[in-house]
């Protein structure tokens, strides 16, 4: 079973590459994420909101993004990230159980 770091190491991996099918297996059917515009659960409706976020992203986001800080602690990860100027703080919480993402909470402050 992946651990936790792991699982946070592929979400990366897979969103930087611009591969959503990558980053929606780290979901499964009940998984949960919370964001300011609304929960998503589901890998069809946390799809839906990849699909969305991804292609309003602003360009050099992906080769603009820090992650400031990382911390793991067992099945629970915290993350904070900014991108350049466009988006100065994105912050991610995680609760992963059996190698999935059970929860994700997700936030970011993007200039318009």
């Amino acid at each position: 079973m992946a651990t936790t770091a792991e699982v946070l190491g592929h979400h990366f991996e897979t969103f930087a590459a611009g591969d959503l099918p990558g980053v929606l297996s780290d979901y499964g059917s009940d998984s949960i994420l919370l964001t300011p515009n609304g929960t998503f659960t589901g890998v069809e409706e946390i799809k839906a909101f990849f699909e969305g976020f991804m292609a309003t992203l602003p360009e050099g986001f992906v080769e603009n993004m820090v992650v400031d800080v990382q911390s793991v602690d067992g099945e629970y990860a915290y993350v904070t990230w900014h991108s350049g100027d466009a988006v100065p703080l994105g912050t991610d919480t995680f609760h992963v159980v059996d190698g999935k993402f059970a929860m994700q909470s997700f936030a970011a402050y993007m200039v318009q």
